[in-house]
């Protein structure tokens, strides 16, 4: 819940969010993201005896583009785009300069509704129990653009949402695309991963998400406080 009034400093920005009633979609997903930034998850699956690890980490640069503001193009949000281009979309949108609610009057609505859902939902997808697989676009049913690593799926919510992951510069991972199933499964076909181990870092912070059973490591960090796996049903001990 957002009080009234609240200051919030990130990625160098200060501003004011205003509480509105019945906020929309836009706004509700540029909350959300900005929840997740300085939050990272470090994820580590494995195939066939062999492991992989990567650390995904949100930017308010990043949310441009998985929010869909490339299909918005029709829409006039009451200001220059040079003001909310970027990394000042966000600030714009919750300090309320941004006219938001327009976003619903573009023409490609209903492919920004599923992908502003899906990042509403993306910390849920993150912390609960999902599917990952190393993505190739040429398995998926129809021709597909999408150039990522990774594909996620969730497992938890009433809703099926698609989560693309890609390195970018300086071995940063981050989240390329995210939106809701529509007609064609993107998981479908492509070679399903097993997570071995699961992290959330917030405020330097470690919390175990998950520990697969049958998973060993040289030495495994102490965390602060007990955690239940989330698939297994068993409590990992401090």
């Amino acid at each position: 819940v957002i009080p009234d009034f609240q200051i919030s400093v990130n990625a160098g920005f200060r501003f004011f969010i205003k509480k509105q009633v019945g906020m929309c979609l836009l706004r509700e997903a540029a909350h959300a993201w900005q929840q997740l930034t300085g939050t990272e998850y470090r994820i580590t699956v494995g195939r066939r005896g062999k492991k992989s690890s990567f650390a995904l980490s949100f930017s308010f640069a990043d949310f441009p583009h998985v929010a869909g503001m490339q299909y918005a193009q029709d829409v006039d949000f009451g200001l220059r785009p040079s003001e909310y281009y970027g990394e000042r979309l966000i600030p714009s949108i919750l300090s309320g300069k941004l006219e938001a609610a327009n976003m619903e009057r573009s023409l490609n609505w209903l492919r920004i509704k599923g992908r502003l859902n899906a990042i509403i939902h993306l910390q849920e997808t993150l912390d609960t129990e999902f599917l990952i697989a190393r993505f190739r676009p040429n398995l998926v049913r129809i021709h597909c653009k999408i150039d990522a690593e990774y594909i996620i799926k969730n497992l938890h919510s009433g809703e099926v949402f698609f989560v693309f992951i890609d390195k970018g510069t300086g071995q940063r991972y981050y989240c390329k695309s995210a939106f809701e199933r529509t007609t064609i499964d993107y998981l479908e076909n492509q070679a399903v991963l097993t997570v071995l181990k699961k992290e959330k870092v917030m405020n330097g912070i470690p919390t175990l998400l998950y520990l697969h059973p049958n998973y060993m490591e040289d030495a495994l960090p102490i965390y602060r406080f007990q955690y239940a796996a989330v698939t297994c049903g068993t409590t990992l001990p401090v």
